[in-house]
């Protein structure tokens, strides 16, 4: 994912909370499943079924080891005539890896990498849908959250999504990467500032995006440990399944949200202890700054008997108080904002 500009990270931040803000995908995967078996592959593969979705609708869902850890999320995307399967950057290789493999003994199924020739440009914030409507021919109210439909731009066929990732409005472009270029600079030239990663991960964890790269104490998580256990379908007969069911039971470290009462001179780092008075109950998974609340925010994975709103733990190291709350940290702006 591209991560440097001209900009700063504040300036970033801005746009993506009030403005428009444009992100290049860099490193996304992106997967092509067809064939008379690909409903049934995909819901093996993943969490969740897909044999509910209609033309032009999207869901996501946990694609998992055998022994119930997770590889990565994904964003299917129904096209009609196939699945666009979304990967994030970070997990993209390894997810790739994963649905080719999971397909080669399955006939009925094929799965194509098409990464390399697709290229994928966001656009969130408030005043984003101003910009993805320049390229439909509908009003862009009736493009529902999850949802996808095929335009054409300059002679190409390019899939148009509303999905993201801060809570703001958010669309997303698949262009063919000979021409992500040109449309990259013309949603500039249209009002869109160009951000980094790091701005976007403020933004994740203001309305509690689940970052699977950061939110882990080391090693793979579950997704129990990262509170993702709700993209468990308790109808699906999905790989990992029986270690998932096999772990419910016993106690496990579940995560929370903070928000630092005192002063820190910087982020702790993962894997900081976290404790009540001298005892120590979890550990940080992940802190950023909230230009808007002021302060820093984050998760942790606590022990079961403390993982509630409302609880005062301390910082090891520090002596600074953090207290749990509800996610999300704060409302997306663009909620007072109508689409017209």
């Amino acid at each position: 994912m591209t991560t440097h500009h001209p900009t700063t990270t504040d300036e970033e931040y801005t746009a993506l909370r009030e403005g428009v803000g444009l992100v290049d995908y860099e490193g996304a995967g992106l997967l092509t499943v067809t064939g008379p078996d690909a409903t049934a592959y995909l819901g093996r593969v993943g969490t969740r079924g897909v044999d509910f979705l209609l033309e032009g609708q999207s869901t996501s869902s946990l694609l998992l080891r055998e022994d119930g850890t997770i590889v990565a999320e994904a964003l299917i995307h129904c096209r009609g005539t196939d699945y666009l399967v979304e990967i994030w950057p970070d997990q993209a290789p390894a997810a790739t890896a994963h649905l080719l493999a999971a397909a080669v003994e399955r006939p009925g199924v094929t799965v194509e990498d098409i990464s390399t020739r697709c290229t994928v440009l966001g656009i969130e914030g408030p005043a984003s849908f101003t910009i993805a409507q320049a390229y439909l021919d509908f009003p862009i109210a009736s493009l529902s959250y999850r949802s996808c439909v095929g335009v054409e731009w300059a002679g190409n066929a390019v899939t148009l999504s509303r999905t993201g990732v801060t809570g703001e409005y958010g669309y997303k472009f698949f262009v063919p990467s000979p021409h992500a270029a040109a449309l990259r600079a013309e949603l500039g030239a249209r009002g869109a500032v160009e951000c980094g990663r790091q701005a976007l991960d403020v933004c994740r964890m203001e309305v509690r995006f689940a970052s699977h790269e950061h939110e882990h104490t080391g090693g793979p998580v579950t997704p129990f440990d990262v509170g993702l256990q709700w993209m468990l379908d308790p109808d699906q007969d999905h790989v990992g399944r029986e270690a998932l069911d096999e772990r419910r039971p016993h106690e496990h470290r579940s995560p929370v949200c903070w928000t630092a009462e005192g002063d820190l001179d910087a982020a702790p780092g993962r894997g900081t202890p976290v404790a009540v008075e001298d005892a120590e109950v979890g550990a940080v998974t992940h802190c950023v700054w909230s230009p808007r609340l002021g302060r820093f925010i984050g998760t942790a994975a606590v022990d079961p008997g403390v993982a509630a709103s409302g609880q005062e733990f301390r910082l090891a190291g520090t002596g600074t108080v953090v207290r749990t709350v509800s996610a999300p940290f704060l409302t997306a702006t663009s909620l007072g904002v109508a689409l017209d």
